[in-house]
């Protein structure tokens, strides 16, 4: 029988979180701080994110960071990140979040099928177990690491697969961070057709949300809203692929786990439900007495969310394991850059086809 990772969540004690939250607090204020003083031309070009997230990794590289800080490091990506995002709805009307979701639907269903298409035919050009190969390619399709362990039950993939397949996909999540607001830059790209690339294009929800927002503010709101629209593809994804992996099996072997909860990214609903708030709210407060509470509420969750973002960015800088990353080995590398780079290219092509 294959060895699985386990998707049950063990409880943590709170006091056992507080060293990890400490130092993302702290880095954070750090990072916000750094922003400030980077003055050109009267603005501020580089992103407190961006920042985060390399204060993160020359802390993380140039020491052995003491595991008592793991819980609150997870907690702070995993929890905070979705806490963040949930209170972004509020910065946006349902309106909107329809328009932006339905407007790149098309564009996000053409690269999954692409993405995952692409990099089997490649696994299997570089002599890759198909189990590797669907890893790296829903990886790459919907977003990251979270696809790729909601989906190794499913295909009963090895612990070795997920490992690696999770360090080729964290390798070029981390380096789109970077990489694509200089390249929106570049190619003049507005907030919504940046956001919309970002959104499609790159791996995991916590890079997606720290490119759009290193590019502006609004295409930061339009990335995660196409990045939640894609990621809602998950559940339906992987069962059509337990399905057809338990079909090819012809072992006698125990049957595929097909977790629906874990595929399901459920803080979508806490998103849509604050813009219906939004929506609501604007409706019934606006003009109104009750008005300038209502834009303090709306300023205050727009402020704790970026906030929660530069600690998710922290602590995604702390936990970079580039030793995991040369383990790796070429050929997953191999299947992991073409499949990025295909996402990429594709992406912007739709996005310029259809003129977003």
């Amino acid at each position: 029988m294959n060895s699985r990772p386990s998707l049950q969540r063990n409880p943590v004690p709170a006091v056992a979180l507080l060293p990890g939250l400490i130092i993302v607090v702290g880095l954070s204020i750090v990072s916000r701080q750094i922003h400030d003083l980077i003055v050109i031309g009267g603005a501020n070009p580089v992103s407190s994110v961006i920042i985060a997230i390399i204060l993160g990794m020359i802390i993380g590289t140039a020491f052995d960071l003491p595991q008592s800080l793991k819980p609150g490091l997870s907690f702070s990506l995993k929890r905070l990140l979705k806490l963040a995002i949930i209170l972004l709805g509020l910065g946006l009307s349902f309106s909107a979040v329809v328009e932006a979701g339905a407007a790149s639907a098309l564009i996000i269903v053409t690269c999954i099928v692409i993405a995952m298409t692409v990099t089997y035919w490649i696994g299997k050009a570089l002599n890759l177990s198909h189990r590797l190969a669907v890893l790296i390619g829903v990886g790459t399709a919907i977003c990251g690491a979270t696809a790729i362990v909601a989906t190794a039950p499913a295909i009963e993939a090895e612990d070795a697969d997920v490992s690696y397949s999770v360090a080729t996909i964290t390798l070029f999540g981390v380096v789109a961070i970077f990489v694509y607001p200089i390249a929106g830059t570049l190619l003049g790209l507005s907030d919504a057709q940046f956001g919309t690339w970002a959104g499609t294009a790159i791996n995991e929800t916590a890079q997606v949300v720290a490119a759009g927002f290193a590019y502006s503010d609004a295409a930061g709101k339009i990335a995660t809203v196409v990045k939640l629209t894609r990621t809602a593809m998950l559940a339906p994804l992987v069962v059509v692929l337990g399905f057809f992996f338990a079909r090819g099996n012809r072992t006698g072997g125990a049957r595929a786990q097909i977790n629906g909860s874990a595929a399901f990214p459920w803080f979508i609903l806490g998103f849509l439900a604050l813009a219906v708030t939004r929506t609501i709210g604007d409706t019934v407060f606006l003009g109104t007495a009750t008005a300038v509470q209502w834009g303090w509420l709306l300023k205050a969750a727009s402020t704790a969310a970026k906030f929660l973002i530069v600690m998710a960015m922290a602590s995604v800088g702390l936990m970079t394991d580039f030793t995991m990353m040369r383990r790796v080995g070429l050929k997953p590398f191999i299947a992991g850059l073409v499949a990025a780079l295909i996402m990429a290219g594709v992406s912007l092509f739709l996005i310029s086809v259809t003129r977003i």
